[in-house]
C-alpha cells in the first residue's frame, strides 16, 4: 500500500498505518492502540498533540492519516518549504483556555492551523490552500483564513460544501 504522502489528499478516504492494537492496559477490558512516530512523511504525531501536552488520541489515526494526507498535499504546492502547525488535536480544557469555538473541530482531532512557509506571504499560501481544498473530493470541509495562518479542518458534511470564513465571517461554497 502507497504512503500517506505518496496519495492525492483528496482522494484519501482512510489509510490503516501502522497502528498498534495489540497492548492493553492492566486491567483493561480491550486493546489500547498506540500510533507511530509520524503520521506522514513531515508531520509528526507530536505536532499533532495538544499543546498542553496531551497526545493526539491514536483512536482517531484515520482521521490523523486524512489530515496528513491533505497536509502533505498543502506542502507540495508550497515547494515542499517546512509548513508548522500552531494548533492541531485540543483537549476541551485546553481549547476553552484559547478561546476556541465550543464546537471546535480541534476536540474532534479533525483541525489544522498552519503558518505559511517562510518567504511566503499568508494571502499567498490562503490562496494555495484554497486550490487544494476547493478541488472535487477533497476532505476538507472546513477552510478559514486569519492575519497569520490558514485553518483547515475534515468535518463531516453531507452535502459536499465548504465552510469559508475569514475571522469570524463565514459562508458556504460549492466545491469545484
Amino acid at each position: 500500500m502507497p504512503s500517506v504522502a505518496s496519495l492525492n489528499a483528496c482522494d484519501i478516504v482512510s489509510q490503516p498505518g501502522s497502528v498498534n492494537r495489540s497492548s492493553a492496559p492492566q486491567g483493561s477490558t480491550g486493546p489500547t492502540p498506540t500510533l507511530p512516530d509520524r503520521a506522514s512523511p513531515h508531520l509528526s504525531f507530536a505536532e499533532l498533540a495538544c499543546k498542553d501536552g496531551t497526545p493526539y488520541p491514536a483512536e482517531w489515526f484515520d482521521r490523523a492519516a486524512i489530515l496528513a494526507g491533505v497536509f502533505e498535499q498543502i506542502r507540495a504546492a508550497c515547494g515542499d518549504k517546512p509548513i508548522t502547525i500552531g494548533s492541531a488535536y485540543r483537549t476541551p480544557e485546553h481549547n476553552a483556555r484559547v478561546g476556541g469555538s465550543k464546537r471546535s473541530q480541534h476536540c474532534e482531532g479533525r483541525a489544522l492551523d498552519l503558518y505559511p512557509p517562510a518567504g511566503m506571504s499568508p494571502l499567498e499560501f490562503y490562496k494555495r490552500v484554497r486550490r487544494i481544498v476547493l478541488a472535487k473530493g477533497c476532505p476538507v470541509h472546513g477552510l478559514g483564513r486569519y492575519p497569520r495562518f490558514v485553518h483547515i479542518d475534515i468535518r463531516e458534511r453531507a452535502d459536499g460544501r465548504v465552510t469559508v470564513w475569514s475571522g469570524t465571517r463565514a459562508w458556504a461554497e460549492m466545491q469545484g
